[in-house]
C-alpha cells in the first residue's frame, strides 16, 4: 500500500509540473524597478562620489523614468538593515522591455566596463514589476 502511495505521488509530481519564481512572468505593462547595490573596492567617501558621478550618466538614458543614486544609510540598532555596502541605485521603468533596452544600451555598457566595473568588488541586482 505504502509503495502504491508513494508511486501515485511520484506520477503526480512528474505529471503536474511545478511552477518556480523565475518562472513567473509579470505582467507587460507593470512598472519596473531596477534596485543595484555596490560594494566598492575602496570603500572612502572619494571612491563613491566617483562611482556616484559616473553612474549618473545613465539617467540621461530616455527609457529612463527615474533614477536614484546614493550612499548607505547606517541601520542604528535594527538588525534587518544591511548598511555594509557603499552605493545604491534605484532606476525605474515603464516596463520590463524598457529595463531591456537600459541594459541593452551602447552607453550602458559603456560606462559599467569603463567607469564602474574597475571600482567594483560586489554588486547585486534586484528587478521587480510593481504589484498593480
Amino acid at each position: 500500500m505504502k509503495q502504491i502511495i508513494a508511486l501515485t505521488l511520484l506520477l503526480s509530481a512528474l505529471t503536474f509540473p511545478a511552477i518556480t519564481p523565475a518562472e513567473v512572468v509579470p505582467v507587460a505593462s507593470a512598472r519596473v524597478q531596477h534596485v543595484v547595490i555596490v560594494w566598492l573596492k575602496d570603500h572612502s567617501q572619494a571612491a563613491r562620489e566617483q562611482y556616484i558621478q559616473a553612474t549618473k550618466t545613465l539617467s540621461n538614458l530616455p527609457m529612463v523614468l527615474r533614477y536614484q543614486v546614493g550612499t548607505a544609510l547606517p541601520g542604528g540598532d535594527r538588525a534587518v538593515v544591511d548598511s555594509s555596502y557603499d552605493v545604491a541605485i534605484v532606476a525605474t521603468f515603464e516596463n520590463a522591455t524598457a529595463l531591456d533596452a537600459y541594459i541593452k544600451h551602447p552607453d550602458h555598457g559603456k560606462t559599467l566596463q569603463e567607469k564602474l566595473k574597475p571600482l567594483v568588488d560586489k554588486v547585486i541586482v534586484y528587478d521587480f514589476a510593481e504589484a498593480q
